[in-house]
C-alpha cells in the first residue's frame, strides 16, 4: 500500500539485503545519499539469491503531507515524527531495522565479524565493550573484514556473510589502532566518521567463510555466570513521548511492576521491573502497547550497562554452546516482528533456538574479559592459528 502522495518523493534508492528487495524513498536528496553511503555495497545486483519478498520503504521530512509531520512509512505502516530530532538519526536506524525483520533466508545477530584463511570468526558484545575497536585492529593484523556489527549466518549454506554497512568510528579509534591517516577528509555523522572498510584498509574487504569460534565479549566486573535474577528482569524503554495513559497501559500488562519513568538522551525512559517473567517476554506486549497509541520505542535498555575500564589483563574462557547460542538469541535482530521468527517458525522461539545451535553447532565457544586491545587481538589470533602481529607484516616477539 503507498501511503506517501508521489508528487513529494523526489529520490529512490534500491538495495538487496539478501533475499529481501528494498527500495528507499524520500523527498529529500540529503536523506537518499547519506544511506547510499552507509549502504553502498548492498546494491540491487549484489545478490546471487533469488528475491522473496519486496519491500518499500519512505521517508518524509518535510511537514507537507496528509500528516502535518515529517513521517516514515515502514513497509505500509506510517509513523509521524512528531519530534524533529529524529530525523537525525532513529529514522536511518527504523529503516534498517525494518528491512532485517523482513530477511528470511539469514539470521542477522548484532555482532562484529572477521575471517581467518575462510574461518569467521563471531565476537559478540554490548555497546562500550571495544567490538568495532577490535575488528579494526585484527583487520590491521591481516584478517579480513565482514562487519563490524552483524553477523549474517545463512540457513541454506551454513556459512556467516558479509554485512558491510559502512563504519561508524568514533573520533580518535583510528589513531589508536593505527589507521590515523583515514580520518583524514573522512565525513561524519552524528559525532563519528562514516567510512567503508576498504577506506580504511585496502584489500580487507571479505567474502562468505565458514562459522568459526564464538566469542563473547564480557566486563571483567560481570559474574562468570549465567546472567539472571534481578538484572534479566529490569527493563527501559525509551519513547519519543509518554502520558500517563501509555504508563497505565504498561502497567496493566501480566508481569510488569514497579513502573518509572526517567529521561535518556533527552527522551522519556520507562523503567520497569518483571514478576515472574523475564523481561523479554514482556517486551513484545510493550511494544504492541505502544504501537496501538502510535508511541515510538527508540531504544530498549536491558539492563543496566557498565562499560569495562580495559586495565585488566584480558582473559579467555571456554563457555557452553547452549549459553553461547542464548546470548547469539538475546541479538537477534527482528524482535518479534521477524519475518524468519513469525513465518519460518510459526512465532516459536524454541524452534527458531534449535535451528540455530545446529547452524553453529561445529563452533568452539568463549567469552573474552576485556583487557588491553592488543591482549585481546593476541588471544582471537590464538583461536585460529593467526600470529600475534604489532604491524602489518612483522610478528610480535611477545611469547
Amino acid at each position: 500500500m503507498n501511503l506517501s502522495p508521489p508528487e513529494v518523493v523526489t529520490q529512490q534508492l534500491r538495495l538487496r539485503f539478501f533475499d529481501l528487495d528494498a527500495v528507499i524513498r524520500s523527498d529529500s536528496s540529503a536523506y537518499v545519499n547519506l544511506f547510499a553511503r552507509m549502504y553502498r555495497r548492498f546494491q540491487a545486483n549484489g545478490s546471487s539469491l533469488p528475491v522473496q519478498r519486496s519491500a518499500e520503504f519512505t521517508v518524509l521530512t518535510n511537514s507537507d503531507n496528509r500528516w502535518g509531520h515529517p513521517v516514515m512509512i515502514l513497509d505500509g505502516e506510517a509513523w509521524p515524527l512528531h519530534d524533529p530530532r529524529l530525523l537525525e538519526g532513529y529514522t536511518y536506524e527504523g529503516v534498517l531495522n525494518a528491512i532485517v525483520a523482513s530477511v528470511q533466508s539469514h539470521f542477522l545477530i548484532h555482532a562484529g565479524v572477521v575471517s581467518w584463511n575462510g574461518e569467521g570468526i563471531i565476537l559478540v558484545a554490548d555497546g562500550g565493550h571495544g567490538k568495532t575497536t577490535l575488528v579494526l585492529e585484527l583487520i590491521r593484523r591481516g584478517f579480513q573484514f565482514l562487519s563490524d556489527e552483524m553477523a549474517a549466518l545463512g540457513r541454506a549454506d551454513g556459512q556467516v556473510h558479509p554485512f558491510p554497512r559502512s563504519l561508524r568510528i568514533r573520533p580518535g579509534t583510528l589513531e589508536l589502532v593505527g589507521f590515523a591517516e583515514a580520518a583524514t577528509g573522512a565525513p561524519e555523522w552524528l559525532g563519528k566518521l562514516l567510512l567503508d572498510i576498504e577506506e580504511i584498509q585496502p584489500g580487507s574487504m571479505g567474502q562468505a567463510a565458514a562459522i568459526g569460534p564464538i566469542v563473547i565479549l564480557r566486563d571483567p566486573a560481570e559474574a562468570r555466570t549465567e546472567r539472571t535474577g534481578d538484572a534479566e528482569r529490569e527493563l527501559g524503554v525509551l519513547v519519543d513521548r509518554l502520558d500517563e495513559a501509555l504508563l497505565a497501559a504498561v502497567r496493566q500488562i501480566e508481569g510488569v511492576a514497579d513502573v518509572g519513568t526517567g529521561v535518556d538522551r533527552g527522551y522519556p525512559l520507562i523503567r520497569l521491573h518483571t514478576v515472574g517473567k523475564s523481561r523479554m517476554s514482556v517486551l513484545p506486549h510493550i511494544e504492541a502497547v505502544c504501537q496501538a497509541r502510535r508511541v515510538l520505542v527508540l531504544d530498549v535498555v536491558k539492563r543496566a550497562e557498565g562499560h569495562p575500564t580495559f586495565t585488566t589483563p584480558a582473559r579467555l574462557e571456554a563457555m557452553s554452546h547452549r549459553q553461547a547460542v542464548l546470548e547469539l538469541l538475546r541479538r537477534f535482530q527482528g524482535g518479534h516482528r521477524s519475518a524468519l521468527l513469525q513465518q519460518e517458525f510459526g512465532g516459536s522461539t524454541t524452534r527458531l533456538f534449535m535451528e540455530l545451535a545446529t547452524l553453529v553447532g561445529h563452533s568452539s565457544c568463549h567469552q573474552l574479559f576485556v583487557g588491553s586491545l592488543s591482549e585481546m587481538a593476541d588471544l582471537v589470533c590464538g583461536l585460529v592459528g593467526a600470529p600475534r602481529r604489532n604491524w602489518i607484516g612483522k610478528e610480535s616477539d611477545e611469547r
